[in-house]
């Protein structure tokens, strides 16, 4: 286990048994006995540490879900796909799920707020992309509503089983959140979410290419033992400074970094940047 991976998992034990508050470095850094000097190596602030938690935990879950989903061959399967994934991973780290639960952390600080919304974008971007897939023939209007009944549901269960300590069978339970959702795709006809509401939302994924940059530099430093995704992950830092190679090869590049699991979540955020930017361009 590396120090950094040492410091986030004792700083979760500690905040589920103290709170975000009440806890301090010198806590944190006295149960993975390092010293202060090593804690701030890896984070500047106990709030940078709480962003590295999330990024540590939502990375995951996207990284998760983007295999689940690219690996399977029957679109009836994806929405399952995406909600078993889900919830498996908030119940596996439920612990950690629990703190955001209850903690208001992220009413006073921006950067924390501003993150997550980050994460929850990206996943209502997948998600989107999933219903698209799975009812292509429904009015597109209607995807939205689907995407607002998915959350919806998988919020109030997740609490269910969280919060409540619920014993929840998840393969049934996905299946009945699979069937609701049908069922509102065949029989619902009264559309909330109009084009100007959801013009005026934050719906889509933002992330600025300094933050790309940045979270490449991370993994890079991370994957030295690994000469093909070290190189893949050079070239498209190169390219995202300079760019110079076609789609084909950014792709064949993204699929070499995404064989490893610390770089699942960069290649997620480096193709939807792509994407984003590429939007931009074609409506200027």
């Amino acid at each position: 286990m590396s120090k950094k991976q040492l410091i986030i998992e004792k700083a979760v034990e500690l905040f589920a048994e103290n709170g975000f508050e009440s806890t301090s470095v010198q806590q944190i850094t006295e149960r993975c006995g390092i010293s202060k000097g090593a804690f701030y190596l890896y984070f500047k602030s106990k709030d940078e540490l709480i962003i590295g938690l999330i990024d540590y935990f939502l990375s995951n879950i996207i990284s998760d879900i983007e295999q689940s989903v690219s690996n399977e061959k029957h679109t009836d399967q994806l929405l399952y796909n995406y909600i078993y994934v889900s919830l498996s991973e908030f119940k596996r780290h439920a612990k950690f799920a629990k703190l955001f639960l209850k903690e208001q952390v992220f009413s006073y600080n921006n950067d924390l707020f501003n993150r997550l919304q980050m994460y929850l974008s990206t996943l209502n971007h997948i998600l989107l992309s999933i219903i698209q897939r799975q009812f292509p023939k429904k009015n597109p209007d209607m995807h939205f509503e689907l995407l607002y009944a998915v959350n919806g549901l998988l919020k109030g269960y997740t609490e269910l089983f969280l919060i409540d300590e619920f014993p929840v069978d998840l393969d049934r339970l996905c299946h009945s959140i699979v069937e609701k959702i049908t069922i509102i795709a065949d029989h619902s006809a009264v559309l909330v979410f109009t084009p100007e509401y959801l013009g005026k939302i934050n719906f889509h994924f933002d992330i600025s290419k300094e933050e790309v940059l940045n979270k490449l530099e991370e993994v890079i430093q991370e994957t030295s033992d690994d000469p093909i995704v070290r190189d893949s992950l050079l070239l498209l830092k190169e390219d995202l400074v300079n760019p110079h190679l076609n789609e084909a090869i950014i792709q064949g590049l993204l699929k070499n970094i995404r064989t490893n699991t610390q770089c699942r979540w960069v290649a997620s955020i480096y193709e939807l940047y792509l994407e984003r930017a590429t939007c931009a361009t074609s409506s200027e």
